[in-house]
């Protein structure tokens, strides 16, 4: 996820310098991710991908959601992609990890994805979930044998 925030930050201050022809003060990158307007991927070919980079964010709504002591995790379900990922917008950050996993019941399909324990935005990567299919969302922030966090969807 750190990678994704960073990467995301550094697309802004380029555009930024490269507009303006030279170094100026740039603002932030925006806290949320952007939406791209298409899907740019489909079915099991949208396993592992980020939500927002292939455009499956725009058609996200919620399919559950947990409140904790370092965030709330929301299981995201999108329409247009019938896939489902992991995000909390606001975590609290803390050591050793952040694991963020989505399964697909349908297929037995898991998708997990380690972002850095940081304060901040993270998600992971989605799954493809079609239909009424049970799809789970994880997380861990101990680095346990037992996930702190589990959201099911509507279909289990």
């Amino acid at each position: 996820m750190a990678k994704k925030l960073l990467a995301g930050a550094a697309a802004v201050v380029g555009l930024s310098i490269a507009m303006l022809g030279g170094v100026t003060a740039a603002s932030a990158a925006p806290a949320e991710a952007p939406i791209s307007a298409a899907a740019t991927c489909s079915g099991a070919g949208c396993d592992h991908k980020d939500p927002y980079d292939y455009g499956c964010g725009a058609s996200r709504s919620k399919a559950g959601e947990k409140a904790t002591a370092r965030g709330t995790f929301i299981l995201y379900y999108s329409s247009a992609c019938r896939t489902n990922w992991i995000e909390v917008p606001s975590y609290a950050g803390g050591p050793p990890s952040l694991e963020l996993s989505v399964w697909d019941g349908g297929r037995n399909k898991i998708v997990r994805y380690d972002a850095a324990p940081t304060a901040g935005r993270h998600y992971g990567n989605m799954v493809y979930s079609p239909g009424s299919n049970c799809s789970i969302g994880y997380a861990d922030w101990d680095a346990d044998v037992a996930w702190e966090v589990i959201i099911k969807s509507s279909g289990c």
